[in-house]
C-alpha cells in the first residue's frame, strides 16, 4: 500500500509540475509573439506619420528609422518596408557583422507572397503573423536552414489609403533556443508543433520541418508518438497517460490584442502548441526500488537470510549510486543554465544557488546558502511585503509570485537595483513547503524597450513629441479640462516660406531651422505645456489653465523669440519668421480635432494677413 501511495503521490506531483511548465512556455511564446507584433505595428505607425508629414526627405527618414530599429532590436534577420505594389522599398539585413542596408539593385518583388497579400487586407495597427517555417529566397529553401516568423503590418499614406507594409523577419531560433533552455530542467522536454502536427522543435533535429522537407514528410507527432495526435489536436490544452507515458500540451495564444490601439490584434496564419512527453521510466521514483527489494526479501526471508542481506546491500548501493547520479545530472543542468536558479525552504532560506545566480547577484553560493533570500535580493521598500508573503507561503504554499511569470526589481549584493523576469513554483517535501525559482536579468531588454518607447513618442529630428503622442496627451488634457472646468488654449504655428529655405539652402539647413525652432519654443513655454511637431514645419502647443488672451501673449513672445534666433548657416544670416494661430477650448462638446481645425483656420488667417504675426480664432 505504501508503494502505491508513493507512486501515486509522485505521479501527481510530476503531472502538476509538467502542466505548469508547459503552460509557462506557452505563455512565454505568446508574450514573445505579442512583443514582436507590437514592434511591427509601431514601425508601421511611425512610417505612416512620416508619409503623412509630406516631408521631401521622408524616404531617408524611413531608412534611418528602420536602420536604427535593426541596430537596437536583436533577433530580426530582416527589417523591411514594402511599397503598395509589394516591392521592397527599404531592406535592412542583420548579418554577423551587424545591420546592413541592402542596395536598390537587390530589392525583390514580394507581391505574390502570402504575407504581403494578407497585409493588404489588415486594419491599420493590426499585425499578421506568418506560419513558422524555413526561409525561402528566390523560390529555394535557404541553406543552412533558417527558421523564420514574419510579422506584417500595414502602412497608410497621407490620404489614408494603403501605402505598403512593414515586414519583420524574426529569426526562429529566438523561440527554439528558449525551448531548448527550458528543456535543461524538465522531465519532459517542451517541444513545439504546428496545427498539422509537424515538428518545429522536435525530439531530434532530423524530425523537424516535415511539411517543407519532402524527405521528412512522414515525420509527425503521430509517427513519433502513435495514438496521441488526435487527442492533442482536438483540445486547446490537456494531459493524459498513454502506454505508461505522460503527455502534456497547451496552446500558444497568438490572436490577442497587442496594446497599440484598442483594435490592434495579432492575426496568426496558423496555430501552435507546446507539447511534452515524460516517458514511463521517469514517472517511477528511484526510491520505489527499495520497497521492491524489501518486499521480495520478506517473501524469501526464511529461504536465505544471508543471500537477502547481501542482495539488499547491493541494491542499496545501486540506489545510492542512482541518486548520486541524478543529483549530479541536476547540478550539471542547473550550472549550465543562463538563468539564476534558486531554491528556498518555508523560512525563505536559500537551499540551492547556482552559478548563474552567483554571477547575476554578485554573491557566492557559500555566502547565500542558509541565508534569508529576501534580505539579500529584495529592494528595501519591498522587504515587508516579501516577509508577509513568506508567512502565507509557509502555511499554504501559495503566494503572489507562485506559478506566475512577472517582472520585478531585484537587488544585487552591492545594493544596486536591476530588472528581472521571475518564475516561481512550489512543492511539498518532508511536510514543508519549498519554492524553486528562475530569474533572468532583463536589463538589456528594458534598455531596448526604453529606446523604442522614445522612438515611438518623440519626433526623430527635433526631439519634441511626435504627432501621435501629442494627440494622446492633448486628448487626456482636454478630458481633464472638461472635468475641472478650467480654461485651455492651443497655439499652432509653422515656418513662413519654409519651402524656399529648403530650395535655396538645402534640406540640411531646413532641418537645422526646425531644430532651432523646437529649442526656442521649448524655452518659451512652461514645463506643463504640451509641445509637439505635427509634421513637416508645423508645430502645436497645448497650454493648460490658460485663457485666450494669455495664450496670445505667449504666442507673441514666441514669435519675437524666433525672430531673434540669429541663425547663420555657412556664415550667411538666415532670418526665420513664423505665423501663429491661437484658440481657446469651448467646453464639453469639443474634441482635440475640433480645436486643431480652429487653430489651423486662425493660422491660415495669419498667413493671409501677411505672415509673421499672431491671429486669434
Amino acid at each position: 500500500m505504501y508503494l502505491a501511495m508513493s507512486n501515486a503521490s509522485q505521479r501527481e506531483a510530476i503531472k502538476a509540475r509538467e502542466a505548469a511548465r508547459v503552460n509557462r512556455e506557452a505563455q512565454i511564446m505568446s508574450a514573445i509573439l505579442a512583443a514582436r507584433s507590437a514592434d511591427a505595428a509601431f514601425l508601421a505607425a511611425r512610417i505612416t506619420d512620416e508619409l503623412d508629414s509630406k516631408h521631401a526627405s521622408n524616404h531617408e527618414r524611413i531608412v534611418d528609422l528602420l536602420w536604427s530599429f535593426a541596430e537596437i532590436k536583436s533577433g530580426y534577420v530582416q527589417v523591411r518596408f514594402l511599397d503598395s505594389r509589394g516591392r521592397e522599398s527599404v531592406r535592412v539585413d542583420n548579418t554577423p557583422e551587424g545591420a546592413r542596408l541592402a542596395p536598390d539593385g537587390q530589392f525583390q518583388d514580394k507581391s505574390q507572397t502570402a504575407y504581403f497579400q494578407k497585409g493588404t487586407l489588415l486594419p491599420f495597427g493590426s499585425v499578421s503573423v506568418s506560419r513558422f517555417d524555413l526561409n525561402v529566397e528566390r523560390g529555394e529553401i535557404e541553406i543552412p536552414l533558417l527558421p523564420v516568423l514574419r510579422f506584417s503590418s500595414p502602412v497608410l499614406g497621407a490620404d489614408g489609403s494603403f501605402a505598403g507594409i512593414v515586414v519583420l523577419n524574426l529569426n526562429g531560433e529566438v523561440i527554439r533556443e528558449r525551448l531548448r533552455q527550458a528543456a535543461s530542467a524538465a522531465l519532459g522536454r517542451p517541444l513545439l508543433v504546428n496545427a498539422d502536427g509537424y515538428w518545429l522543435v522536435g525530439p531530434t533535429p532530423e524530425e523537424e520541418w516535415g511539411f517543407q522537407l519532402r524527405e521528412r514528410s512522414e515525420l509527425t507527432v503521430q509517427s513519433a508518438w502513435p495514438g496521441t495526435w488526435e487527442r492533442i489536436r482536438s483540445q486547446e490544452r490537456g494531459q493524459f497517460l498513454l502506454d505508461g507515458a505522460l503527455y502534456t500540451f497547451d496552446v500558444v495564444q497568438a490572436d490577442s490584442t497587442i496594446g497599440i490601439t484598442s483594435s490592434s490584434v495579432m492575426i496568426p496564419e496558423e496555430g501552435w502548441k507546446i507539447v511534452a512527453r515524460v516517458p514511463k521510466e521517469r514517472l517511477a521514483p528511484p526510491l520505489n526500488t527499495v520497497f521492491i527489494v524489501m518486499t521480495v526479501g520478506l517473501a524469501v526471508f526464511l529461504g536465505g537470510l544471508s543471500w537477502l542481506w547481501a542482495s539488499g546491500r547491493a541494491k542499496r548501493d545501486m540506489i545510492q549510486a542512482e541518486l548520486a547520479d541524478s543529483e549530479s545530472q541536476f547540478r550539471a543542468m542547473s550550472e549550465a543554465s543562463q538563468d539564476a536558479l534558486v531554491m528556498t525552504d518555508d523560512q525563505g532560506r536559500v537551499a540551492f544557488w547556482n552559478r548563474a545566480a552567483e554571477r547575476m547577484f554578485g554573491v557566492s553560493r557559500q555566502d547565500m546558502e542558509g541565508r534569508p533570500l529576501h534580505d539579500v535580493v529584495a529592494p528595501a521598500d519591498e522587504l515587508d511585503k516579501a516577509r508577509v508573503g513568506l508567512r502565507d507561503f509557509k502555511q499554504t504554499g501559495d503566494g503572489a509570485v507562485i506559478n506566475e511569470i512577472g517582472e520585478y526589481v531585484a537587488r544585487r549584493g552591492d545594493g544596486s537595483p536591476f530588472p528581472v523576469e521571475l518564475s516561481v513554483a512550489a512543492f511539498r517535501r518532508d511536510d514543508r513547503w519549498w519554492a524553486v525559482g528562475s530569474a533572468r536579468d532583463i536589463s538589456e531588454r528594458k534598455r531596448a524597450e526604453e529606446a523604442l518607447r522614445e522612438l515611438a513618442t518623440t519626433d526623430g529630428l527635433t526631439g519634441l513629441l511626435n504627432r501621435r503622442r501629442f494627440v494622446e496627451m492633448g486628448e487626456a488634457e482636454i478630458e481633464r479640462t472638461k472635468r475641472t472646468g478650467r480654461p485651455l488654449s492651443l497655439i499652432m504655428f509653422d515656418v513662413d516660406h519654409f519651402k524656399k529655405v529648403n530650395d535655396t539652402f538645402g534640406h540640411g539647413v531646413g532641418d537645422m531651422v526646425l531644430v532651432a525652432l523646437a529649442r526656442t519654443a521649448t524655452d518659451a513655454l512652461r514645463a506643463v505645456d504640451i509641445l509637439g511637431r505635427l509634421g513637416g514645419e508645423e508645430f502645436a502647443a497645448i497650454l493648460p489653465e490658460t485663457g485666450l488672451g494669455e495664450a496670445a501673449d505667449v504666442a507673441e513672445r514666441l514669435r519675437r523669440a524666433v525672430a531673434d534666433m540669429g541663425l547663420a548657416p555657412n556664415a550667411e544670416p538666415l532670418p526665420v519668421r513664423i505665423s501663429l494661430g491661437v484658440v481657446q477650448g469651448q467646453g464639453a462638446g469639443e474634441t482635440l480635432d475640433d480645436l486643431l481645425r480652429r487653430a489651423d483656420t486662425a493660422l491660415y488667417k495669419a498667413k493671409s494677413a501677411g505672415r509673421d504675426r499672431v491671429e486669434q480664432g
